[in-house]
């Protein structure tokens, strides 16, 4: 059924005839029936007598809307085998504060797109400008208190852990009642919470602050807000005349020159909400069973060289050592797909839409593990002290040179800093990534010295310096100025030339392998390792 409904979903996502036959009425028939409709179409005759907030969250809540407020069930990082529910900050508009700190051709563009699509919406706009200005500036209000990916990372010390009936006590300064709407939440999907379930509460500075915030704030400006945001992301279902307003949005925050084709959307939109589905599909037509195998091996050889590599470090404990081999060693395997995905039975793949798949690890993926987060888990997933105050010290100072080196880093096409401190858990990873690989091909080259084979017109380098002109290549990269700069704010990912200048300035085998000596070219002369 999982595929069929699959193929269903994409079939009518391409269907433009039937979205421009249908036009809006669908989706603000909703709106007006469910939601309790939006001022800014209704202007003075819309009444307010009726809102009630959490009413509202909770039937947005239904169709996938973090506003607010994000809730979510996740493995319990104090006993792994255990769920907990979590709550934090919301999404915003434009995805992060700094967008909203000045005014800029992206906030101009941004309050152009919410004017012009109510304005082809409304029957008299004369009062639309104010509900915009208003709609903008509340939500610029509350990204004041937003953390960034940055600041969630350095403050996670910060999370409260507590449980249902405690629940009150943490949110003690606020009107709004979280244990209400987080047992109304789960009432949705037919769970009852018990007062003994544990509740994880990231970003608690920001919940209060935004908490009383929407309380003080009037019920048009509320409703007129969280519509918007509803109806923001469901824009690419409306018929055209609508869709050219979010594309010119797009074309400044992104620097999109046009609309993709429906078919690629319709793609991206199915694999996003069905992924297991289509890849049973992409199976079944493409996949060679044997590349699975062969991936199994090439982690095995990658894992054995982490392994070699802390045998190598001299900044850990014995002890620490120990306990971070045998996390190494547990790492469990999981091969691009789900074994039942290349079968003909069903039930497991409609079942386990419920659950949490994790990809394929490999080189950067081991590195997790044990990057400025990952090292707080011992061998099974419990966030757990097992690192020596000495050994943690030895690590910050590692990474703190990962962090300002990366934070030197300007990308010349906006003449832009890397901001280090939101990249490092990738950075490291990538660093550690790099290396692993490295010393894994070396060691599978050594057992198949007649598969390593030159290419023709690049007979003139070495299997190794092929092996780094290869992972260069992996991030030649092509963007508008627009996506550079939501990239450097937004993203927990440096930009591609950094993913390649870091971690190659930072190995001797990139020097060794070119003649490079340290401080020449690419090659960094104080070098940073973390592993």
């Amino acid at each position: 059924m999982a595929v069929v409904n699959a193929r269903r979903l994409y079939k009518s996502c391409i269907d433009e005839a039937s979205i421009e036959a249908d036009g809006v009425e669908p989706i603000f028939a909703l709106v007006d029936t469910e939601f309790g409709g939006w001022p800014i179409l209704q202007g003075p005759s819309w009444d307010n007598s009726t809102f009630d907030l959490l009413n509202l969250l909770l039937n947005l809540r239904k169709y996938s809307n973090s506003l607010f407020y994000r809730v979510g069930t996740s493995t319990d990082e104090k006993n792994s085998t255990n769920y907990d529910i979590e709550i934090g900050q919301g999404d915003l508009g434009l995805r992060e504060r700094e967008y909203y700190i000045q005014e800029t051709n992206i906030t101009v563009a941004y309050r152009r797109f919410m004017r012009d699509l109510t304005t082809a919406l409304a029957n008299n706009p004369s009062w639309i400008d104010n509900d915009v200005n208003d709609i903008f500036e509340f939500e610029k209000t509350i990204s004041k208190f937003h953390w960034n990916s940055a600041e969630q990372r350095a403050r996670d010390n910060e999370t409260v852990r507590t449980t249902i009936a405690d629940l009150a006590l943490t949110f003690n300064t606020t009107s709004f009642d979280f244990t209400d709407y987080l047992r109304r939440a789960y009432l949705l999907g037919n769970v009852t919470l018990l007062d003994s379930d544990i509740v994880f509460v990231h970003e608690l500075e920001y919940l209060l602050n935004v908490s009383a915030i929407v309380i003080q704030t009037s019920p048009r400006i509320l409703q007129n807000y969280m519509i918007w945001r509803f109806i923001m992301n469901r824009v690419s279902n409306m018929p055209q005349q609508y869709r050219i307003f979010r594309d010119r949005f797009e074309r400044v925050l992104r620097g999109t020159s046009a609309e993709s084709p429906r078919t690629i959307l319709c793609g991206a939109y199915v694999n996003s909400n069905m992924g297991f589905a289509v890849s049973k599909l992409y199976l079944k037509r493409y996949f060679d069973a044997n590349a699975r195998n062969q991936s199994f091996d090439m982690i095995n050889n990658i894992q054995a060289a982490f392994i070699g590599m802390l045998n190598q470090t001299t900044w850990m404990d014995a002890e620490s050592m120990t306990k971070a081999i045998e996390k190494a060693k547990a790492i469990d395997r999981k091969i691009g797909y789900p074994d039942y995905l290349s079968s003909d039975n069903n039930t497991k793949l409609d079942k386990d839409y419920a659950e949490v798949w994790i990809g394929v690890v490999i080189g950067h993926e081991i590195t997790h593990g044990f990057d400025d987060v990952g090292r707080q888990f011992d061998k099974d997933g419990n966030r757990l002290p097992w690192w020596s105050d000495e050994t943690i010290q030895n690590f910050i100072n590692r990474k703190t040179c990962i962090v300002e080196q990366y934070s030197n880093f300007t990308a010349t096409q906006v003449d832009m800093k890397a901001n280090g401190n939101q990249t490092q858990g990738e950075d490291i990873a990538d660093n550690g990534g790099l290396r692993e690989a490295f010393f894994a091909y070396q060691g599978w080259a050594k057992e198949n010295p007649n598969l390593d084979k030159r290419l023709p017109g690049l007979q003139k380098y070495t299997s190794e310096q092929m092996f780094f002109i290869n992972y260069a290549h992996t991030w030649c990269t092509k963007m508008t100025n627009a996506y550079a700069v939501s990239r450097i704010l937004t993203d927990e990912h440096s930009l591609g030339q950094f993913r390649v200048i870091g971690p190659t300035s930072n190995f001797d085998e990139f020097d060794r392998a070119f003649g490079c000596t340290p401080g020449q070219g690419n090659s960094r002369k104080d070098k940073c390792i973390v592993w």
